[in-house]
């Protein structure tokens, strides 16, 4: 059984984050209570009632799988043990109660844990959501704010050109072009040398080989 992982970050209960831990203890119960049920099977105490303990934790640290498995090994104990151990003849409605009682809190609470588990993945991909259209509306507008920069720039140029003033226009130019590449670069989200593994500058392959 894989352990449900809740999501987010931040401090979790321990049967959630160490599910083979959680299975070790859910196992440790198991023992424990059938130990002290068989020691206590002719003093008509209802020690059985402890096998709650393991199959709760199972169903919280695996979902309903867990809660499901751990109901039956529950009830499967607790019938090896009245059946090898029992002394007096055990009545159809304490067989009936002890079974339901335990498949139905293993379903119960299983199930709980499943839907905490979905809503947790539904909050995270409506966030995961929210940020990524955030993230499409900042660069809408900072290419905008390029475009804008850029047909200023162009049209200061083209003045200058018109006024017989080549050199300045050719200065404004060149720095638009300078200032248009460093505004996209920042932009982009892969930059030079992230494709090279390396830090390195990222150099297009030669078509020759």
């Amino acid at each position: 059984m894989e352990s449900i992982r809740p999501l987010g970050g931040g401090p979790y209960p321990w049967y959630r984050s160490h599910g083979r831990t959680a299975l070790i203890t859910a196992v440790v119960l198991f023992v424990a209570v059938t130990g002290l049920y068989i020691v206590d099977i002719g003093t008509y105490q209802s020690v059985d009632i402890f096998y709650v303990l393991p199959i709760a934790l199972l169903a919280m640290s695996f979902g309903l799988r867990g809660g499901l498995i751990g109901a039956a090994v529950g009830f499967a104990l607790f019938a090896g043990v009245q059946l090898i151990f029992g002394s007096d003849e055990i009545t159809v409605m304490r067989w009936v109660t002890r079974a339901t009682g335990l498949f139905l809190l293993g379903f119960l609470l299983g199930h709980a844990t499943d839907q905490i588990e979905a809503a947790q993945r539904r909050t995270i991909a409506d966030l995961e959501e929210r940020q990524a259209l955030a993230e499409r509306a900042r660069r809408q507008a900072e290419a905008l704010e390029i475009s804008d920069s850029i047909l200023q720039h162009l049209a200061v140029a083209k003045w200058m050109v018109e006024v017989g003033n080549d050199d300045e226009a050719v200065t404004i130019l060149t720095s638009t072009i300078a200032t248009g590449e460093a505004m996209v670069a920042d932009l982009l989200p892969i930059r030079t040398g992230d494709l090279s593994g390396s830090g390195g500058e990222f150099r297009v392959p030669d078509s020759t080989g």
